[in-house]
């Protein structure tokens, strides 16, 4: 496979994946049903979008089993969950999740994806991290490099539980980021190649494009995640697309990512996985933050709401990103995997219906033992 990457006819698409959260080994039919529902969705984005490019946003993979070989057992199950995109021989490359972390093989798995000729991206041995690089996207005519593409690893759990869940991005990799982006500006006459940046976690940025809830917005508002959000609900903010389902699970700790991308001004996008039921896109200072729903069937899922997100640069406009979402049910596809009401009606759309019954059962129970008090007493 050729592992240059460049534009075609003007234009270069990237199709995202998130949170898959496929099975290492499928020894039971319901998980046969639901990666053959994967396979549906990853099979009409390739054959829809034809991208150039397809990008995994972390927890491709999330299970861990003690084996001989763990490389080996986990290219085998890539080779399995990937088959309709290598299939089309479509160049890949991806971040790791936490859950990819979790297994704490990483090496191992790193050289997994090194062994599928598909992945394209080398770790940067230089990153403080376990999966950190760049790769640079040349023009049509294959001689100058006009968009940069950043896979930056987010961590795992923050070890200290009482400030925040998730760990974050941290200095070390910021200040790499920084080395590493001047050097590329260095090799093109101090230019700053436009760029596109990929990770799993969000980052806390995602809450400016939220606004707290109205008391009338509470079954369609989302608590949020973090520290002193935990007790507030919010909603999307005027002009902000797609779905919020969830309060971004970013960490509560921020050492300066967002400021930092803001300082170079090199990344005009970043795309985010780890929150499996939002896929909104929003802009903050310029930037534009974009979040993926599992692209999967395990895990905590949003039906057939599962999503592909398509990023398209235009070559003469390539600081301008254009992306859009896409859910499984939107190419008509028919789930073999998902009952009746989770083909109809989303995870959020459940939790408020359960709130709004339970809600009604209360007042129910209220009014009776109302009546009843005023019956016995009189």
């Amino acid at each position: 496979m050729n592992k240059q990457l460049k534009f075609k006819d003007g234009k270069f698409k990237i199709m995202v994946l998130g949170d898959i959260h496929e099975r290492l080994i499928i020894d039971n039919k319901e998980d046969e049903l639901k990666q053959k529902d994967a396979h549906k969705l990853f099979e009409m984005g390739v054959k829809a979008f034809q991208p150039d490019l397809v990008v995994l946003l972390g927890d491709t993979c999330s299970e861990y089993q003690e084996c001989e070989d763990y490389t080996l057992l986990h290219k085998q199950a890539l080779e399995r969950i990937l088959k309709p995109i290598l299939d089309a021989n479509i160049p890949m490359c991806y971040v790791l999740g936490n859950h990819e972390h979790d297994a704490r093989r990483e090496k191992e798995i790193v050289k997994a994806y090194e062994q599928i000729d598909a992945f394209i991206g080398e770790n940067d041995e230089s990153a403080p991290g376990d999966f950190n690089c760049n790769i640079l996207v040349k023009d049509s005519k294959g001689e100058e490099d006009i968009l940069n593409l950043w896979f930056i690893d987010s961590n795992n759990l923050a070890e200290d539980q009482s400030i925040s869940k998730y760990d974050w991005v941290h200095e070390d990799q910021i200040k790499w980021y920084e080395k590493k982006a001047q050097e590329i500006k260095d090799n093109h006459n101090g230019k700053t190649i436009p760029a596109i940046l990929f990770q799993h976690m969000p980052v806390i940025q995602e809450y400016d494009l939220m606004r707290e809830a109205k008391p009338y917005e509470y079954f369609w508002s989302v608590p949020g995640f973090i520290g002193p959000l935990e007790n507030k609900r919010f909603v999307k903010k005027d002009g902000v697309e797609g779905y919020l389902g969830e309060g971004p699970c970013s960490p509560a700790i921020d050492k300066g990512q967002f400021k930092s991308w803001k300082k170079v001004g090199d990344v005009k996008a970043a795309f985010f996985g780890h929150d499996h039921l939002n896929d909104f896109t929003g802009v903050v200072d310029d930037i534009i933050l974009g979040q993926n729903k599992t692209s999967g069937f395990h895990a905590y899922t949003d039906g057939c709401r599962a999503t592909i997100r398509m990023i398209t640069v235009d070559e003469a406009e390539p600081e301008k990103i254009n992306t859009r979402i896409y859910h499984f049910k939107d190419f008509g596809l028919k789930s073999e995997s998902l009952d009746f009401i989770q083909r109809n009606f989303n995870d959020r759309t459940l939790i408020n219906t359960n709130k709004v019954i339970a809600g009604a059962l209360i007042a129910g129970g209220a009014i009776g033992i109302g009546a009843l008090i005023k019956h016995f007493m009189g």
